[in-house]
């Protein structure tokens, strides 16, 4: 029959992924309720986890009939555990119903049978993997019938010593099964003491097998995440809505929140546990911060040869770093370094002038980022629009160009004041009565540059907040978006005056030396409910969207499709991964072919926003445009 696969175990199994294979044990937590069981599958679900597991018995086929009879002529537990076992079974239709269920939310199933007619009944209902309690482990028929289905045995060590573990592993590789160990403690709850972490190293030994998983019953969420950082690929935990429920499991479970947070640590540690040595875009930002570069000492004219006695070395480090810089003595300098200006390995180039850029030819209104302070240098280009991207202090600066310009004028509004982020989602009234203030102040500059920029209705992209330094669990960014419109309200401007565009913004964003955790204005969703409110266009930042959709598994150009009947300005660059912004076209992962079919049905106006692109006489600004020029100009 069909059913819902994930693939992500068989995956791990082949050396396909990298990412934990996480189990929630529902086991028989749900108490012989058919309804708690589709609640703790939802539950699970919402936790992401990989699958849910079950147990599966006949009752008839474990115990004799003189145990079943009268539990009280055996030991205690027997008395404890049979009428439980009798009252938490589900029916054959049941698991039918859970079978459609998982399927439905596209959860793998798992069961464990704990008898050879379970595990039929298993096999033919279809699972993605039979998981072997740790008191069937030896129960060699059993196991052998799971294995007739072809899918993997996830296989529990608990109860039993190494030399039990070989015997059993000598018969499961002799029969080439597909396995997988779990080291396991089968008391419950499990002591620390008692887990024996680190023999998972003589599992994969026995069994041959690279895949090992840990089974837990202990007590707290951080011993899984352990054993991720050890090397274990899958990980089975409980789960129960209450611990205080009867039954052998409940004491020994997570509660969903808890299952959350432990998958999230251990999403967290996975991202973390990389061999390769990369420096992130803030650290970038830090690095020219505090580092140090090699700095002139004096006037350096082209055609001076570099010598040890012209420098030295100061930040920011934006420069020749000192244990890179012997290698620049002796080489002729071929652009005028001033003096107290840092040394760039460009400064022995011969650099494209921002005045001596080739005249591009696109079909939208296309233009460059600029700051007040060198918008000389870039007024030349002739660009169709203008987009200075400002700061706190730039309200403060004098700024007077000599002539009006026939471009489009865009103001990037600040995202920083006083090493606070404008965030109008807050509850902090204070807060946003300050973030408002650095948004109206923007308004204001704007009209009073507008004179300068006179023949287009200027434009103010704005960045509105919903960010935060931890990850919260925000899963309605609506209360976010709901702030924002009373706030944004509170604004004075003339829409026949100015266009206000607020910017789609990333989910992992750099701000003030570190990362950050977005939650509003990333969404089309968010996009559409606030600009439609106020009647708005939007900046579409295509970067941003793509680590959207990247991290949270959506396509971009149906993301695209969705906001382009509100885009008024857009952003370009490329991007990778969920946090890595601003990156050179062609050295990320969009499909800009794609993309800019879907875009050039629209009018909008553009801008590269290529990190650190303005270096260097706009190196990587002019880079992008003459790849966007070669590949792109009809759609852009």
């Amino acid at each position: 029959m069909s059913f819902y696969n994930s693939g992500k175990l068989d995956a791990i199994f082949s050396n396909r992924s990298n990412q934990t294979y996480i189990i929630a044990e529902i086991g028989i937590n749900h108490n012989g309720s058919f309804d708690e069981a589709i609640k703790l599958i939802d539950a699970a679900v919402d936790a992401k986890v990989d699958a849910v597991k079950f147990q599966k018995r006949d009752l008839e086929a474990i115990y004799s009939k003189t145990i079943l009879d009268d539990a009280n002529t055996q030991e205690w537990s027997f008395e404890y555990l049979i009428p439980l076992l009798k009252e938490v079974e589900l029916s054959d239709s049941e698991y039918k119903k859970i079978r459609e269920y998982c399927d439905l939310k596209k959860i793998d199933l798992i069961i464990t049978p704990f008898d050879e007619n379970s595990a039929k009944f298993v096999g033919e209902l279809g699972v993605s993997a039979f998981k072997i309690s740790s008191a069937d482990m030896t129960n060699i028929s059993l196991v052998q019938e799971c294995a007739n289905y072809g899918v993997p045995l996830l296989i529990s060590t608990g109860m039993w010593q190494d030399g039990d573990i070989k015997e059993c592993a000598l018969f499961y590789n002799s029969q080439k099964m597909k396995y997988a160990f779990l080291l396991a403690q089968s008391t419950y709850p499990a002591p620390y003491e008692n887990l024996n972490l680190k023999y998972f190293q003589r599992l994969q030994e026995l069994s041959q097998n690279d895949v090992v998983g840990y089974s837990g019953h202990e007590r707290g969420t951080f011993i899984p995440v352990a054993c991720v950082a050890m090397g274990y690929k899958i990980i089975e935990k409980h789960i129960t809505f209450d611990k205080t429920l009867k039954g052998p499991d409940h004491k020994a479970s997570m509660t969903p929140s808890e299952f959350g947070e432990m998958v999230s640590n251990i999403r967290d540690l996975e991202s973390a546990l990389t061999s390769e040595k990369k420096v992130n875009q803030a650290e970038m930002l830090n690095k020219e911060a505090f580092a140090k570069s090699a700095v002139a000492v004096r006037d350096l004219p082209v055609g001076h040869v570099l010598i040890k006695s012209d420098i030295v070395y100061k930040s920011p480090g934006k420069g020749i770093f000192p244990h890179q810089i012997y290698k620049y003595f002796g080489k002729i300098i071929k652009n005028p370094i001033k003096k107290d200006h840092y040394i760039d390995e460009t400064d022995f180039k011969e650099v494209c002038k921002i005045k001596d850029w080739k005249k591009f030819e696109f079909t939208q209104e296309w233009g460059a980022k600029c700051r007040f302070h060198d918008y000389d240098a870039y007024k030349v280009i002739n660009s169709k629009v203008v987009e200075f991207h400002c700061s706190q202090s730039d309200f403060d600066m004098e700024f007077t160009p000599e002539e009006t310009s026939q471009a489009g004028l865009i103001i990037h509004a600040p995202e920083v004041y006083d090493r606070k982020l404008i965030d109008i989602c807050s509850t902090d009234e204070e807060y946003v009565k300050e973030s408002l203030g650095i948004l109206q102040k923007t308004i204001d500059k704007t009209l009073e540059l507008h004179k300068y920029f006179p023949h287009h209705k200027p434009k103010v992209v704005m960045h509105l907040g919903g960010m935060f330094l931890d990850d919260k669990d925000v899963k309605d960014t609506d209360i976010l978006i709901d702030r924002a419109i009373e706030n944004f309200a509170k604004l004075d401007y003339d829409k026949d005056a100015i266009d206000i565009i607020p910017e789609n913004l990333p989910p992992r964003p750099w701000y003030l030396g570190g990362e950050w955790f977005q939650h509003a204005f990333m969404s089309s969703h968010d996009m559409l409910r606030f600009c439609q409110h106020f009647d708005l266009k939007m900046t579409y930042d295509v970067c941003h969207a793509q680590l959207y959709c990247n991290l949270f598994d959506r396509d971009i150009n149906e993301y695209t499709k969705e906001i382009m009947p509100i885009v008024s300005h857009v952003h370009i660059s490329d991007a990778y991964g969920t946090n890595g912004e601003g990156v050179q076209i062609g050295e990320g992962c969009m499909d800009f072919d794609a993309l800019f079919d879907i875009m050039g049905e629209y009018s909008f106006s553009w801008v590269p926003e290529i990190w650190s692109g303005h270096l260097h006489e706009g190196a990587g600004t002019y880079e992008c445009m003459k790849i966007l020029e070669e590949r792109y100009a009809t759609k852009l």
